[in-house]
């Protein structure tokens, strides 16, 4: 082997390799290698067998990408990635590596079986619930300095019992340093070697169609963590439409339009009506600079987190500016949560409007009518255009679980609150009619 050779040596003879792993299916086939379920008979245990082709053996460049994929795995202990246990060389020279033996299904496995138009919102929670385990994962790899550059649906497996495994960390990269099967003899890098995943234009790897621009572009040691972001987004952005941000087309004109980043809104991709705050993130995780995009792990996450504690279950509905949502004094069984936009509440003393506060994303305005059965107690008009989420009384009583005994502390706190609101309100004019 050369220098920068990767060198393995067998983990046990032939014989005790061949009595000790049955080999049974076949479960994969790549450029590279084809992956086989075989059994430990010492352990009595089912597990996968990643093998380097047998035309790659003499490849030494093949050889230390397929090395240095075990090594970089195994050294990512997380739930979220597929633990390797052994790394060797077989009785006919074949280097070999085994791990967990996932079995369940791909993400674009489930993807494709949903009929979009008929996707529940428990479904979506679902997808979305799925996308954070892969969140952390890959906010584990980054912690450790790998980048992954091959995020897409069918590299994320979900198992029978609800195992989410982020897979295939082949032409991952290593953030501080380039990995040994990346340099020359001279100890410039090289061009990465023909595989299945490596665009026409010779320079880019990954999967096009999840691609951020700097990598289409080939541009290779300017990678980071902001570039798995982006397939992130990608990733999200198929789990909304059931399409990757580039489809369709000839390989050339998909990857012209990966480097320029050019993708349609996914609201405008689908003849049906998509969450905002989710499209929203999808577009930012994949602008075309990686300044523009979440700029760390914890960023995206916190996104998705806070949209999915948010209103997002619930309808929605759009306000102009200046239109009122509330008016004080009418009865109302519906509450708000403000999705978008800026709401200013007014309150009539004297028989003029008078500012209280002002409301942003997040904020909740309209439930004390709906606890108590009472007039509105203020009014809430739009500043600027706001869409905001409904619920109902009976979505508080059924779907959010208020119990007997609960609604009763519910609509007590909301009349004693009602109440020191009213006399606010009294004192206040009392103050304004001594000033006058």
């Amino acid at each position: 082997m050369s220098k920068k050779a990767v060198e393995v040596e067998p983990k046990s003879p032939a014989a005790q390799f061949d009595q000790r792993l049955k080999v049974q299916n076949l479960i994969d086939v790549g450029g590279m290698g084809y992956i086989r379920e075989v059994y430990d008979t010492n352990l009595r245990r089912k597990m996968a067998m990643k093998v380097l082709r047998p035309e790659h053996r003499d490849n030494q460049r093949a050889s230390d990408l397929f090395v240095e994929e075990a090594q970089i795995t195994s050294q990512l202990d997380h739930p979220n990635i597929v633990p390797v246990h052994e790394l060797g060389i077989d009785d006919e020279g074949n280097l070999y590596f085994t791990m967990k033996l996932v079995e369940g299904r791909t993400l674009i496995n489930i993807l494709e079986r949903q009929d979009y138009r008929k996707r529940t919102e428990d479904d979506l929670f679902e997808l979305l619930e799925i996308f954070l385990k892969v969140c952390d994962a890959v906010a584990f790899a980054h912690s450790r300095g790998v980048i992954h550059r091959d995020l897409k649906p069918e590299n994320i497996m979900i198992g029978d019992f609800g195992e989410v495994y982020l897979m295939d960390w082949g032409i991952s990269r290593l953030r501080a340093r380039m990995r040994p099967s990346e340099m020359g003899a001279d100890g410039e890098p090289m061009d990465p070697p023909t595989s299945t995943r490596q665009t026409q234009d010779g320079r880019a790897v990954g999967t096009i169609h999840y691609m951020a621009p700097e990598q289409a572009l080939g541009k290779n040691t300017e990678l980071d963590e902001r570039t798995d972001i982006f397939a992130l987004g990608a990733i999200l952005y198929e789990i909304l439409t059931q399409k990757p941000p580039y489809f369709g087309g000839e390989l050339r004109e998909t990857l012209k339009r990966a480097q320029k980043a050019e993708i349609t809104p996914p609201q405008e991709l689908v003849p049906f009506a998509l969450p905002v705050g989710l499209c929203r993130i999808s577009m930012k995780a994949m602008s075309r600079k990686p300044d523009d995009r979440y700029q760390s792990m914890a960023e995206l996450k916190g996104e998705i987190r806070s949209f999915m504690q948010g209103g997002w279950r619930f309808p929605r509905r759009t306000y102009q500016d200046g239109a009122h949502i509330v008016r004080e004094g009418e009865r109302g069984d519906e509450a708000f949560i403000i999705a978008e936009g800026r709401c200013a509440v007014y309150k009539q003393i004297d028989g003029e409007e008078k500012l209280v506060k002002e409301l942003g994303p997040g904020e909740v305005f309209g439930e004390i009518a709906v606890f108590t059965s009472q007039p509105r107690s203020a009014s809430v008009r739009a500043m600027g255009e706001v869409s905001v989420a409904i619920v109902t009384r009976k979505q508080f009583e059924e779907e959010l679980g208020l119990g007997f005994w609960l609604k009763i502390f519910v609509r007590t706190l909301a009349e004693r609150f009602r109440e020191l609101d009213a006399r606010a309100t009294d004192l206040e004019r009392r103050l304004a009619e001594k000033g006058g």
